[in-house]
C-alpha cells in the first residue's frame, strides 16, 4: 500500500491519460525536476479526439523555450499552420479581430521626442504615455485597426514566415506573436515521440480500478498490472477518472453553450487561413481551423435552444464544403473548474481540471501554462507535496480559468443577436467584469495600473485585447464618447505610417507553398 503523507517528497509521478495535456505535463515535469520517474498510462487503442487544435502565443513559449523543442523540427514533423488572430468574420453582424499579439499601441512617446530618462514608476498620464492616450482615442473614434495580424488573417495562403535577407536559406517567423494550428493526431504523435526520447515511459494499458485509501489515490489497477506513484496526475479529460473518485465537484461557469458538432475536410495549401475564423449561428457559433492538409469545422451550440438534429442541419447548410453527416462527431461539455485542482496526492490538468467553451482556444494553451506552473512550483519547493504548494497550484489554476471565463463572457454578454439564444446569452456572468468597468470609466489609457492589478498575472489574454474586443462588440466607453480631444498630429502621422507599412510587410510574408517547399520538399496537398 502506498501510504501517502503530507510533506512527502515526490520521486515518482504517474499520469493517467496520453492526450496532449498529459504529454505536456509529462514533458514539463521531466524537464523541470531532477531524478523523478515520470510515466504515463493510457489505452493507446483509443483514438485521439479529432478536434483541431487552435492555440495562443504561450504555447510557443512552452514548446520552444520551456521544453526546448526546436521550431524547425516541429515544422518538419508536424504539418501545422499558423494563427495570427481569432477572426470574428460575423459575430451577430459585427466584424472584428481578436489578435494574438499587442498590435496597439503602435506609437510611443519615445518615437516622437528625444528619449526621456526614467525616474520613478508612473501609473498616471505623463508625457511618456500621452502618445498612447492619443492613439487609443483616435482609434476608438476612427475605427482604424489595420495590422499585419488582421491582414494575414484575411489573406488565404499567406503565412507569417519571412526570409532572412542576410541568409536566404533561413526562414523565420516575421510576426512575433503568431501561434499555431495543429491537427490533433499530428501533434499527439509528435509529443509521444519526444516523451519516448526523453525517457518518459508510455504504458499502453487500460485501467480497470482506482484504489482509494483514506481519501487518497492508493494505486491504479489494470487486468494484469498495478501502478503506484508518489503523485498522480489526472489527465483523462472530461472523464476525470481519478478526480471522480475523490469527491471533487466541478464549479460551473455561467456560459450558454454545452455542445458541439465537428467535421474535417481536405484543403489546398493556397486556401489555408492563418486565423481561427468564427461566425455566429442561430444557437451558437461556427469555427474554422486550418492546417496544411485539413480544415477543421465545428458548430458550438446550446442544446437548450436547438436539437442535435437541427444543429447538424444548420451546420451542414452553413458551410460551402461538402460535409458527410455520417462523418460528423458530436461532443457534450461542461464549462467550469474543479473545486480543488490538486487534492491530496492527485493533481488534475487539461480538461480534467477545467474547461471554458472553445471560442478563444484556451484549452491547449491553459494545459501548457498549468503544466509549466506545476513543474515550477514543485521545483521551487523541493519536490514536496505540501498543503502550501497545493494551495499555490489551486489558486493559480482558479485564477487562470476565471480570467478566461471573464474574457469569453464578453462575447455573449455584449452580443447584438436577435434569436432567443442570443437574447438569453446576454444574461451570462452577472458579476461586474473589472476590465469592462475600467474601459467605460477611463478608457484604456492606464495599462500599467490595471495590468498590475490582474490577480496573479495569470492572464492568457493581452490587456489591450479587452479594448479591441469591447470596441468590436460595439460597447461604448463614456470616457471616450464624452471627451473632446485633438490628438497630436505627430501621433496621427505615425499611425498612418504604420498602417501603410503593413501592406509592404504582407508582401514579404511567404506563402504556405513556399514555407513547406523548404521544410517538406515536394510536399503537395
Amino acid at each position: 500500500m502506498n501510504n501517502y503523507q503530507d510533506s512527502e517528497e515526490i520521486d515518482s509521478i504517474g499520469i493517467v491519460g496520453a492526450g496532449d495535456a498529459g504529454l505536456f505535463a509529462a514533458l514539463a515535469l521531466e524537464k523541470g525536476l531532477e531524478d523523478v520517474d515520470v510515466f504515463i498510462v493510457d489505452d493507446f487503442s483509443e483514438p485521439v479526439p479529432q478536434v483541431g487544435k487552435s492555440t495562443l502565443r504561450y504555447v510557443l513559449t512552452f514548446l520552444h523555450d520551456r521544453l526546448e523543442i526546436s521550431q524547425p523540427r516541429l515544422l518538419e514533423e508536424v504539418k501545422l499552420a499558423f494563427k495570427t488572430t481569432v477572426y470574428l468574420e460575423d459575430w451577430c453582424g459585427q466584424e472584428f479581430h481578436s489578435p494574438l499579439g499587442k498590435p496597439i499601441p503602435t506609437v510611443q512617446q519615445a518615437d516622437l521626442s528625444p528619449a526621456i530618462e526614467p525616474t520613478v514608476h508612473q501609473e498616471t498620464l505623463t508625457k511618456t504615455n500621452e502618445a498612447v492616450f492619443d492613439e487609443f482615442y483616435y482609434r476608438y473614434h476612427e475605427d482604424e485597426f489595420t495590422t499585419l495580424y488582421n491582414e494575414l488573417a484575411e489573406t488565404p495562403g499567406k503565412s507569417p514566415m519571412v526570409i532572412d535577407p542576410q541568409n536566404i536559406s533561413n526562414i523565420q517567423k516575421g510576426l512575433p506573436d503568431a501561434a499555431y494550428h495543429f491537427d490533433a493526431t499530428g501533434l499527439n504523435q509528435f509529443l509521444r515521440t519526444i516523451c519516448a526520447e526523453r525517457g518518459i515511459e508510455l504504458i499502453d494499458d487500460r485501467l480497470t480500478e482506482i484504489e482509494i485509501a483514506d481519501g487518497q489515490i492508493d494505486r491504479l489497477e489494470s487486468e494484469d498490472s498495478t501502478y503506484e506513484a508518489d503523485l498522480y496526475v489526472d489527465a483523462s479529460g472530461f472523464r476525470r477518472l481519478l478526480m471522480s473518485e475523490l469527491d471533487n465537484p466541478l464549479q460551473e461557469f455561467d456560459l450558454p453553450v454545452d455542445s458541439a458538432v465537428v467535421a474535417t475536410t481536405d484543403i489546398d495549401m493556397s486556401d489555408v487561413t492563418s486565423a481561427t475564423v468564427v461566425t455566429s449561428g442561430d444557437a451558437g457559433w461556427f469555427w474554422q481551423i486550418d492546417t496544411i492538409e485539413l480544415r477543421d469545422l465545428g458548430y458550438v451550440y446550446s442544446s437548450d435552444h436547438i436539437s442535435d438534429e437541427d444543429a447538424l442541419t444548420e451546420f451542414i447548410e452553413t458551410r460551402d464544403e461538402p460535409i458527410d453527416p455520417d462523418e460528423v462527431r458530436q461532443y457534450r461539455f461542461d464549462s467550469g473548474v474543479l473545486e480543488t485542482p490538486w487534492k491530496g496526492n492527485c493533481v488534475a490538468i487539461g480538461n480534467a481540471v477545467g474547461f471554458v467553451e472553445p471560442l478563444q482556444s484556451t484549452a491547449l494553451t491553459t494545459s501548457a501554462r498549468l503544466a509549466d506552473r506545476l513543474a515550477m512550483f514543485l521545483g521551487m519547493h523541493g519536490r514536496v507535496n505540501h498543503q502550501g504548494v497545493r494551495d499555490l497550484y489551486n489558486e493559480t489554476t482558479h485564477a487562470t480559468w476565471e480570467e478566461v471565463y471573464d474574457f469569453v463572457s464578453l462575447y455573449y454578454k455584449y452580443n447584438s443577436g436577435t434569436t432567443p439564444f442570443w437574447e438569453d446569452a446576454r444574461e451570462v456572468h452577472p458579476e461586474p467584469i473589472q476590465h469592462v468597468e475600467t474601459y467605460r470609466a477611463s478608457g484604456f489609457c492606464a495599462p500599467e495600473t490595471r495590468a498590475g492589478l490582474t490577480r496573479t498575472r495569470t492572464d492568457l489574454n493581452n490587456y489591450y485585447l479587452y479594448y479591441l474586443v469591447l470596441h468590436g462588440l460595439g460597447v461604448e466607453s463614456p470616457f471616450y464618447e464624452n471627451l473632446e480631444h485633438e490628438p497630436d498630429p505627430a501621433v496621427l502621422e505615425r499611425i498612418e505610417e504604420y498602417t501603410d507599412s503593413v501592406f509592404d510587410r504582407l508582401d514579404d510574408c511567404l506563402s504556405y507553398d513556399e514555407v513547406y517547399g523548404v521544410f517538406h520538399p515536394g510536399f503537395k496537398t
